[in-house]
């Protein structure tokens, strides 16, 4: 009777409860982990006004770490298709911990690279990892779901983790680094603890043993043009989104005038919005397919960012905020889905792989571009360019989408 009242009345909690324990599993770690991801957030500030690194240099720091997540997020994907995941994620979260904390303890620019470089590649290795234990936990319907799930937990924490990291950073931006390692490690001793009490689900350890060859019709990522076309036309939205994590803090800092607290906040703000409505939203989402949350997502996205220069004080900067998290809650969550339902059966691990590499190369490319862009014009120029790259950047996207959904029936 009980259980009949909640589904009646409560029918998406209902719903999310009859998830597999992976799902779950794998969203408390999100959570942990995210609760002290600050790091990244608050990493061009600490190069700029900690170790007063030049901006050229701080560019290529950033897009070293960028490098990095392009070796992890390819190379553990595609291992992810020999190696345990189970083993592979715990492993990245030690590594995690671990980079960060020799971040910490130097002011070497070439160690600096060194230690960004290792940790982009744990960082990134760990996502296709993900990816693939939630594709072979849950069943097609449910991924949804587990997509927004790991999505609200992964942003609750970054909620926390922002607005603590505000007032880390406030008194000294080592605290940062320190409170981002603890989680990480926390977090691995989680997932190791949980995995190692849940059984390995047989579809998946049937899919290990007859993985299909690259060489299979169908098979493999690399002769799946759609997919392909689909990767190329997301890079540039990749690149305009990791804009945020990566001179957005010093934008806000030099332009807005925000101190350290209200730019953590702003991404505290930005989780705390996801936690609270993505999975409302992906259910209302569902009803209108795939192709009108990529565009509406993309288009608004484009819009708070590229409003920037023309708001002024706080409100104008909580605005901005609003509007780019909408978006991203409507097309990112939709295009993991897409990816997920285009690599059941294939070699999944590639696929997964590359995707996450498509992000990686975003994560290399945007600081390189970013710092160039502000250094010669100056910070607006930044949303500027957003602005008109996204509007062709949304049309093609769109279409690729489009044509993913008319071929798989992705709905």
């Amino acid at each position: 009777m009980a259980t009949t009242t909640l589904r009646h009345r409560f029918p998406l909690v209902a719903r999310l409860f009859s998830l597999p324990s992976m799902a779950w599993i794998l969203a408390a770690t999100a959570f942990i982990n995210r609760m002290g991801a600050m790091a990244k957030l608050f990493m061009a500030i600490y190069l700029r006004e900690s170790l007063h690194l030049p901006l050229p240099t701080i560019g290529l720091l950033l897009a070293g770490y960028g490098a990095g997540t392009l070796v992890g997020a390819y190379g553990l994907g595609v291992l992810s298709d020999h190696v345990s995941p189970r083993r592979l994620a715990v492993a990245c979260l030690c590594a995690s911990g671990l980079g960060l904390l020799l971040l910490a303890q130097t002011s070497s620019v070439a160690w600096l690279a060194v230690f960004l470089f290792v940790g982009g590649v744990a960082d990134a290795g760990y996502k296709p990892v993900v990816q693939r234990l939630i594709m072979e936990a849950c069943e097609p319907l449910e991924r949804p779901r587990a997509q927004s799930l790991h999505r609200v937990a992964i942003n609750l924490g970054v909620a926390v983790g922002g607005f603590f990291g505000g007032m880390l950073a406030g008194w000294d931006y080592r605290y940062v680094f320190w409170a981002d390692a603890a989680t990480c490690f926390a977090a691995a001793a989680w997932l190791a603890y949980a995995l190692a009490r849940i059984a390995l689900p047989v579809d998946a350890a049937a899919t290990a043993k007859s993985t299909p060859s690259l060489d299979t019709p169908g098979a493999s990522p690399y002769r799946d043009r759609v997919f392909l076309c689909l990767l190329l036309a997301a890079l540039p939205l990749g690149m305009m989104y990791d804009q945020i994590n990566g001179l957005y803090g010093a934008y806000l800092r030099e332009h807005h005038g925000l101190s350290p607290a209200w730019v953590g906040w702003q991404h505290g703000i930005n989780g705390l919005l996801v936690a609270l409505c993505q999975l409302p939203l992906t259910a209302w989402s569902q009803r209108y397919g795939v192709r009108g949350p990529v565009i509406w997502g993309c288009a608004l996205m484009v819009a708070g960012l590229g409003m920037l220069p023309w708001v002024s004080g706080l409100t104008g900067v909580l605005a901005s905020t609003v509007i780019w998290t909408v978006g991203e809650m409507l097309w990112m969550p939709t295009l993991g889905v897409i990816i997920m339902h285009r690599a059941e059966g294939r070699r999944s691990g590639h696929y997964f792989g590359m995707q996450s590499a498509m992000w990686s190369t975003s994560t290399l490319l945007a600081p390189l571009v970013g710092s160039r862009l502000y250094a010669a014009w100056g910070g607006d120029a930044l949303w500027y360019a957003v602005l008109l790259a996204g509007i062709p950047a949304t049309a093609v996207l769109a279409w690729a989408v489009g044509r993913i959904e008319r071929e798989a029936r992705v709905v």
